[in-house]
Order: C-alpha cells, then sequence, then structure tokens
C-alpha cells in the first residue's frame, strides 16, 4: 500500500477520527485505531469507530499502490498536525508498520492487521432526506446542554428528536431542568421519536460545524445516519422510552416576568461567582417593576442586584439555579424573555418575547 496525500486534508479527517475512535478500550485496543484504504480510483477511506459511532470519510488521494493500513489515531493525528502543509507519502510496510514521510522527515508507526478492523453499518438502500444542515446543527446547539451525564439514567443521556417531515423538535432533559426546540425542517417522517445520544449529538454537531449547506440524514433500524459531502457518521440509537416530557411543562402561569435577555444574563453571571460552588442557588424576589437577586454563600459573602422588569402578579420569592438559567438564557436569540411561575415551589419556564417555538424548565430549589 502506498499514497500522497494533502496534509491539511488528512489532519482533519484524522481530528474528526480520533473524536469517534474508543482510545480506553482494553477488549478491543483495535477501536483506538483508523483504518485507511487506499482505493484503485485514487481514494482513500478513512474509518473510525466505538462499535456505538462510526465515521468514514473519503479523500481523494495519488495512490500508487492499493490496500489497507490500520493505525492508531491519536498518535497518526499528533504527527500529521504538526507536520508542514506539504503532500504526505505514506507506504505500508511488513508487519502492519507504516512509514510516513516529508521532506527530509520519516516517521515509522506500527499498526495493527486490517482484517481486525470491525465492520460498519451498511447504508445500501438506505434512503437519505436533504435538509439544511444549519437548522439541524441550531436544535442540537440549544438542547444539548440539558442531556443528563449521569450514565445510570440511560433514558435522560441522550436528545429526543421528532420529526413530522415538516417540523423538527428536539428535547432534552437531565431531571433538574428541560429544554425543548421546534424550528421547520424538511426532514424525514418518523412514526416516533428517537433518543440520540448524547456522544453522538457531539459528534453530528461537529460535523455539521465542518460543512456548508444541505446533508443527507436517515434513520433505519437502531441508527441514525448523516451524510454530509464525502462523510458519514452513523450513530446508534439509545434503546429507551424518553420520559413524558410534556407533563413536565406548565401549561398555566399565575406571574410573568418580562426582562431584556443581556441585562439578566449580566446579574446572574454576578450573582452565580458569589452563589454557593455545588448548587449556584440564588434567591430571586419579584415584585411590581422590580426583580432583586440575591446570592448568600457562609464563606464567601452576600451580593445583592436589582433590575427594572415588567411584572405581572403577586409578589413571588423562590429559589434557582443560576447556572441553569444562564444556559437557556444564552441559547435564545432574543433582545427580551418571558420568565413565566405559578408558585415558588413550581418551575420557572423561559422563553423568548419573539422568536422560534423555545422554551426552557428550570425546577425550584429550596432557599
Amino acid at each position: 500500500m502506498e499514497f500522497e496525500i494533502d496534509q491539511s486534508k488528512f489532519s482533519h479527517a484524522l481530528a474528526q477520527a480520533q473524536t469517534v475512535a474508543d482510545k480506553r478500550s482494553n477488549n478491543m485496543p483495535i477501536l483506538a485505531n483508523v483504518l485507511l484504504r487506499a482505493t484503485k480510483d485514487n481514494k482513500l477511506i478513512c474509518s473510525a469507530t466505538d462499535m456505538m459511532i462510526s465515521v468514514t470519510e473519503t479523500i481523494s488521494v495519488e495512490v500508487k499502490t492499493p490496500g489497507a493500513l490500520t493505525l492508531g489515531v491519536r498518535y497518526l493525528h499528533n504527527v500529521v498536525r504538526t507536520l508542514p502543509a506539504k503532500p504526505l507519502r505514506i507506504r505500508g510496510l511488513e508487519n502492519h508498520w507504516a512509514q510516513l514521510s516529508v521532506g527530509r522527515s520519516e516517521f515509522k508507526l506500527m499498526g495493527q492487521a486490517p482484517g481486525d478492523f470491525p465492520e460498519l453499518p451498511d447504508t445500501k438502500g438506505i434512503k437519505f432526506t436533504r435538509l439544511q444542515g444549519h437548522t439541524l446543527a441550531d436544535l442540537i446547539q440549544k438542547t444539548q446542554f440539558s442531556v443528563s451525564t449521569d450514565e445510570a439514567r440511560v433514558n435522560l443521556n441522550g436528545v429526543l428528536f421528532e420529526s413530522s417531515g415538516e417540523l423538527g423538535t428536539m428535547v432534552s432533559t437531565d431531571g433538574h431542568r428541560l429544554t425543548k426546540l421546534s424550528l421547520p425542517l424538511a426532514g424525514p417522517k418518523l412514526e416516533r421519536g428517537i433518543i440520540i445520544p448524547r456522544k453522538g449529538m457531539l459528534e453530528i454537531k461537529r460535523v455539521l460545524d465542518r460543512v456548508s449547506g444541505e446533508v443527507g440524514l436517515a434513520v433505519d433500524g437502531q441508527h441514525l445516519y448523516l451524510q454530509a459531502e464525502e462523510l458519514l457518521l452513523s450513530v446508534k440509537l439509545n434503546n429507551v422510552v424518553f420520559p413524558p416530557y410534556e407533563q413536565v411543562i406548565p401549561r398555566e402561569f399565575r406571574r410573568r416576568a418580562t426582562a431584556l435577555r443581556d441585562e439578566m444574563i449580566d446579574v446572574l453571571k454576578r450573582a452565580e461567582v458569589m452563589a454557593p460552588e455545588k448548587t449556584a442557588t440564588v434567591r430571586l424576589e419579584l415584585d411590581k417593576d422590580s426583580l432583586k437577586l440575591t446570592a448568600d454563600n457562609p464563606d464567601l459573602g452576600v451580593a445583592h442586584q436589582e433590575i427594572e422588569i415588567e411584572y405581572q402578579g403577586e409578589p413571588l420569592v423562590a429559589g434557582f439555579n443560576a447556572r441553569y438559567l444562564i444556559e437557556v438564557l444564552e441559547a435564545m436569540d432574543t433582545k427580551q424573555v418571558h420568565l413565566d411561575f405559578q408558585g415558588e415551589l413550581d418551575p420557572c419556564v423561559l422563553r423568548p418575547v419573539d422568536g422560534p417555538d423555545y422554551l426552557g424548565v428550570v425546577m425550584p430549589m429550596r432557599i
């Protein structure tokens, strides 16, 4: 096997592959590798997988001798990204070794047998729907932060994706807060929602950040497939039931505060500095045209702040996690926001005054 490849293109492909590869697997060390296949038609196919997520990227190269080899993706990427932007020559050696040379520099890397690399999901016969990549990226960006990181709560370790073929909706929750966004999306029509695991969602977003325009999306069996230019990403879906999130979202409210989004973010960030580190609890006091925020930390001190707002309803005193409120507010593209409440022990629902169908539900904390 021998081929010549552009350093920049190779580095970008390896960067994507190494985020997918499982570098901590003791049972299957080959999962820390990237499979490189050079074909007769001057293509290099780079593949990586952790058995849950797989990525394959095809690059135009100059192939001298077709063949395949598999190398540790982390070390290969570290070598390639530090090399000058010149054509690289890679040649397979005996016992699965590889030689990489550019100019007067030469590296030899130890690999493994290509035949030991696991088979990847087959997309033959699968129909892809073309959709706007930036819309899918926006759905992920505005919901990913409230996905649970608790491995014991498998049904919350991903984002729920629903698609009518005209409208796409993503919902995520960690049990303490929930975010939901719906956008016009000419995507695949799904009979029921699917749960995209957290790592898969991050990899989809990483791919979308690299491309512009339309991408292909397909759901078949237990996999979601994303096709972007010469790259194919497959994600194994979480086969669990997402909680009935509609029951968590309050349908009515007795109190509504309307505030400037940027001003709310600023005062919450200042309060968070003084709030207890583990809980980030802040006290909200709402009354006519006034919102007072108090952060009380026995180890540091007390912070009091006040801003003007529009307020409807009886006075309210309640506690919330400042970080949860900040993350929802930062995800909104609007000048003003609504904060809707029932009572002091009920959730706060945040919505943009104008903009997409987006909301965040934050559970209260005792103060």
